[in-house]
């Protein structure tokens, strides 16, 4: 058994879908089990249309809506033959009937929950998987469709929630394994689960990933193959550097710390259970599916360079929390992380010094807000007596990583990149090696990120 998973570009139009169909159909043989992401664009125009509804805008919603619906349907009477067109047609209309009444149900409450919001992104795999099944017996492939609510069971913490894998594993093998013994495709919504008492819940923003590594961890596949629309895991961005070029091969820890870091091709927890269950994950483009793709297992490859490839993100910012300096004063680092953990932001670097009396630390610029609020509740009182001096943030900066299995045995790593970064006039904010010595994390201002990117690439893998 294999796991396919196809995101939002590869199944973003009613061409793209029949092509992914062929793919499905040419790995029969391996008794495939297919997760889907929304066509593009989808999640983000439900999270749109939620929010528009909690501000009461009942005609923009009414638009939105209406977009998707017609985006939908005109891409099933493209891809989708009779009996089946009229199925899936039908399917969608009832769904996007119930979402309405959702929407209107924000226009009166005006307001939308994490709960409401989860529930409404959830749609937009659903659709997928419906035009997928649609598609698939279009092309003579047996297929069906199986609720993610069914089959992932999740904690609570809407909009992040974490897999419950003793459950999810029996809900798998219960409902999935009869339809592949059987010769039937399974065609799973990625992205959603649901909670032990049934409410929609969503893994974060390209969690579909996830849902795939999940669901073959759960079912003891043999490998998991995530399709994009690019060639595999690359050195770069290629958006920034053409030249970019795709790697054969990455370790978990690479990949993991790439996907942190920001490189787009999977979700930050996808590897966490392939390493559990130790099979490989394989990155490969549905616009060419002859391609082998990036191969990531648990071991990686010392082949070529020390630096295999550079992440990056944007808008990101540095909060900082500063104490009197003074003996005795109080323990920022330990209280301030503690704040961190209880709003479940990822901080992608931190810095402390003076006995813990001072800590800085990175972190995605929309968060900044809610971590500067909680923490001056949390240090009023230290304010108030002059023990704290300031927390404050500095905005407009970017973050990236350099990525490597042996970086940490690699010397002078750190002086090039000064070096480089001190020959384009980019001022370094801070840096970080992680304690694999997998990554080196700098932050520079956010003008400069592309151009440290670019040069750096030249340098490390020209």
């Amino acid at each position: 058994m294999i796991v396919l998973k196809f995101g939002g570009t590869s199944v973003g139009n009613a061409e793209a879908m029949l092509r992914v169909g062929t793919i499905i159909r040419a790995h029969q043989d391996r008794s495939p089990v297919v997760v889907l992401s929304a066509m593009s664009g989808v999640t983000d125009a439900l999270l749109v249309a939620a929010h528009t509804a909690a501000r009461g805008e009942h005609e923009q919603v009414h638009h939105l809506s209406h977009a998707l619906r017609e985006r939908h349907h005109a891409a099933a009477r493209q891809a989708v033959v009779e009996p089946y067109l009229r199925d899936v047609l039908q399917q969608f209309d009832a769904w996007f009937d119930t979402l309405d009444h959702i929407l209107a149900a924000l226009s009166l409450l005006r307001e939308a929950s994490p709960r409401s919001l989860d529930m409404i992104a959830a749609y937009g795999e659903k659709l997928s998987c419906a035009l997928m099944v649609g598609v698939l017996c279009t092309q003579d492939v047996q297929a069906q469709t199986i609720s993610a609510e069914a089959l992932v069971r999740t904690d609570g913490n809407f909009g992040e929630a974490m897999p419950l894998m003793e459950a999810t594993s029996t809900a798998a093998r219960d409902r999935i394994a009869p339809l592949v013994s059987n010769g039937i495709v399974p065609v799973i919504p990625g992205f959603a689960g649901a909670t032990a008492e049934g409410v929609t819940t969503t893994l974060g923003r390209g969690g579909s990933d996830y849902t795939a590594t999940i669901l073959g961890s759960a079912l003891d596949a043999q490998e998991v193959w995530i399709y994009s629309d690019t060639d595999g895991v690359l050195t770069a961005d290629p958006k920034i550097v053409p030249g970019a070029r795709s790697l054969p091969h990455l370790s978990y820890a690479e990949a993991r710390e790439l996907s942190f870091f920001g490189a787009k091709v999977i979700h930050p927890r996808t590897v966490l259970p392939a390493i559990d269950g130790q099979f490989p994950v394989r990155v490969r483009n549905s616009f060419n599916p002859e391609f082998p793709g990036t191969t990531i297992t648990g071991y990686g490859s010392r082949a070529g360079g020390s630096v295999k490839s550079i992440a990056y993100t944007r808008n990101v910012c540095t909060v900082t929390v500063e104490g009197s300096g003074r003996p005795g004063g109080p323990r920022v680092a330990g209280r301030a992380l503690g704040v961190i953990e209880r709003l479940s932001t990822d901080a992608f670097l931190t810095n402390a010094s003076s006995p813990e009396q001072n800590l800085s630390f990175v972190l995605h610029a929309e968060r900044a807000p809610a971590i500067i609020r909680d923490l001056k509740d949390e240090f009023a009182d230290e304010m108030r007596r002059g023990e704290v001096r300031r927390i404050d943030v500095r905005d407009g900066l970017g973050v990236f990583a350099m990525v490597g299995e042996s970086l940490g045995d690699t010397s002078g790593i750190g002086a090039r990149v000064f070096g480089v970064l001190g020959r384009i006039g980019a001022t370094v904010h801070g840096f970080a090696q992680a304690p694999s010595g997998t990554s080196f994390s700098f932050v520079v201002d956010a003008n400069r990120l592309d151009d440290a990117v670019r040069a750096l690439h030249e340098e490390f893998m020209p």
